[in-house]
């Protein structure tokens, strides 16, 4: 009986010695995963912040080759007040207008409105140059505006007061 209960007893240790055996296997296996799974994590993360930057850089590039969204003009957002005659034509507005107007004005309307809000003191004659792109710039400054010389939406808005 002795012998019986010892022979029990060390099987007894002996499955638990594999059990304990098994489970340090098991525990390693999961650890081992943890650190996969944090290194891919990790790796992930370096990826997104990449990709961030990269988003950035490409906003910035946009953002300087389109107008500014606040004086972008849409066919349902344009101000028309010259429904008769040439509108902005490269011939009347010039190669700096070319760029700088964002709205359905005519030039000489340009100048006119800013000769009135007294910041303008060229010829009205059409022709969109570095004058009329200061005096816009001026314009802007003195209402609290964007100044950054482009008339749009919001810039003919306010201007658009002195003609009348």
């Amino acid at each position: 009986m002795f012998l019986r209960l010892l022979s029990v007893f060390i099987l007894a240790i002996a499955f638990s010695g594999c059990a304990s055996t098994q489970m340090k296997t098991q525990n390693e296996q999961i650890e081992s995963r943890v650190t996969d799974l944090e290194k891919n994590l990790q790796a992930k993360d370096a990826e997104i912040v990449d990709l961030q930057y990269q988003v950035k850089d490409l906003s910035s590039k946009i953002d300087t080759s389109k107008p500014a969204e606040t004086d972008q003009v849409t066919p349902d957002s344009q101000v028309s007040t010259d429904q008769a005659g040439p509108v902005n034509s490269p011939s009347d507005v010039g190669p700096i207008g070319a760029n700088i107007i964002r709205v359905k004005v005519s030039p000489e309307k340009i100048q006119r409105a800013l000769k009135s809000a007294g910041v303008y003191t060229g010829k009205v004659d059409g022709k969109i140059g570095p004058g009329t792109k200061e005096a816009i710039i001026e314009f802007q400054k003195s209402h609290g505006l964007k100044a950054d010389g482009v008339l749009g939406k919001k810039t003919w808005e306010e201007l658009k007061t002195y003609l009348k």
